[in-house]
């Protein structure tokens, strides 16, 4: 059994489009030191400093990144070794695996 605990709020940038701000996926790099955050139009990497703990990502400045610019993104997941990450829209059908190499 697992127990969540509160870390932080997170602000991301902000436009008029209300779509940049919506959270939608996030996954947890396999080395433990960054986050993805994924909204409907962004995906915005939070990076911890260099050996400090985890948690310090969340207060990081996000890094965006190169989205694969889904109509409705829905998922993120980092792939296993770290070198990329993979993308999925719920729309169209039938949906397709973005890889995105690492920048």
């Amino acid at each position: 059994m697992s127990t969540l605990i509160f870390v932080a709020d997170i602000q991301l940038p902000t436009s008029d489009d209300t779509n940049f701000a919506r959270a939608t996926s996030a996954a947890i790099h396999p080395c433990a030191n960054r986050f993805l955050l994924r909204t409907y139009r962004k995906v915005y990497e939070f990076r911890a400093a260099p050996g400090a703990a985890f948690e310090t990502a969340f207060a990081a400045t996000p890094v965006s990144l190169t989205d694969t610019v889904e109509g409705q993104g829905e998922a993120i997941e980092y792939q296993a070794d770290g070198a990329g990450y993979f993308t999925m829209s719920e729309s169209p059908v039938p949906t397709r695996l973005k890889r995105v190499a690492r920048q």
